[in-house]
């Protein structure tokens, strides 16, 4: 499923994105080489983000709504 249509980022991306080291949401864009454009995708990227930061396993699967 894309999370960013923008951009046609996927949550496939996103998660590798995350496990690579985004902290921000703007690190997911810069990893797919481009720039957030309208935001909508903001708010989805950064629970994936705080979820991951707060996960003891880190193998566990990123879940998106």
């Amino acid at each position: 499923m894309y999370i960013c249509n923008c951009n046609g980022i996927t949550e496939k991306e996103v998660r590798l994105a995350i496990r690579d080291g985004a902290k921000k949401w703007t690190d997911v864009h810069k990893s797919r080489g481009c720039q957030p454009q309208c935001g909508k995708c903001e708010c989805e990227i950064v629970r994936a983000i705080d979820q991951y930061s707060v996960s003891d396993n880190k193998q566990e699967e990123l879940s998106f709504s």
